[in-house]
């Protein structure tokens, strides 16, 4: 199979995750951790939850990418990390409040019940964190526009939840009391650029009503990890990122959005 090395911008991405995920794991007090589901968009799945495991979090992936599993090993956490697998995410059959934070990354709009989904997140867990493709920002549109030039289908999930406002709401219909908001992953350009979007659909979309393929990804974000070091112009711009995460102030330059609920007083 193709390989496919992820670009710096992923790699971007990867590092604020990981930031952020040690300041909740420090400010709740978490240990342990349910990624649902916890496979890849436009990236490598199941490394999404390293941030939080390098905390100190025993962290539990369910329905993972098994192929990308030796990520853990590179970088001397597979003792931190456990997989489930063909877990129905709407019903998983986990006892009530079985995990501090229930988590996923970008790939819950895929789902065909998200309401569904974000309730049984709220059974399982004390709190439920969601990272979502934010479209209050200039590459939207234009991904839009390549997928409509090239005829490309969209298989990014249902836009509509891709504003914080609906999601904040799902969270207060659902019963979760937010207790942080904010925009991540503000680098200072679009996203996604569109070359790198055009290839990867060409390359790997679906050919002749077959099934997409995927590409054998090379993570650098690993090699980062497991030295304990990051270039100087991503702690840079991580830092700012990070102190003005909190709010909408940052949407319009910002990839990824993210909401944190909590279930009070049922846990």
């Amino acid at each position: 199979m193709r390989k496919e090395i992820e670009v710096f911008g992923v790699t971007y991405d990867r590092y604020v995750l990981y930031q952020l995920h040690g300041i909740l794991t420090r400010q709740l007090g978490l240990k342990t951790i349910v990624e649902m589901p916890s496979h890849g968009a436009k990236a490598a799945g199941s490394l999404y939850s390293i941030g939080f495991a390098a905390a100190g979090c025993y962290v539990t992936l369910v329905n993972p990418e098994l192929e990308m599993m030796y990520g853990w090993d590179e970088i001397g956490l597979q003792a931190n990390v456990s997989t489930l697998h063909n877990v129905n995410v709407n019903k998983t059959g986990f006892g009530d409040n079985a995990y501090d934070l229930a988590f996923n990354f970008v790939t819950w709009t895929e789902l065909e019940n998200p309401s569904a989904y974000l309730a049984e997140m709220k059974r399982i867990a004390k709190y439920v964190l969601l990272i979502t493709c934010n479209n209050f920002q200039p590459g939207y549109p234009w991904h839009r526009l390549l997928h409509a030039i090239f005829g490309f289908p969209w298989n990014h999930g249902r836009v509509e939840y891709n504003h914080i406002t609906k999601v904040r709401k799902m969270f207060r219909q659902t019963g979760l009391d937010i207790v942080e908001y904010g925009a991540i992953d503000s680098p200072g350009w679009p996203d996604p650029s569109g070359p790198r979007d055009v290839r990867l659909h060409q390359q790997f979309g679906n050919k002749r009503g077959l099934p997409p393929t995927k590409p054998v990804w090379v993570v650098p974000f690993l090699d980062y990890v497991g030295i304990g070091n990051f270039p100087v112009w991503m702690k840079t711009l991580g830092r700012w990122d990070m102190l003005f995460r909190k709010g909408i102030y940052k949407l319009p330059l910002s990839h990824l959005f993210y909401v944190l609920g909590e279930k009070k007083g049922e846990f």
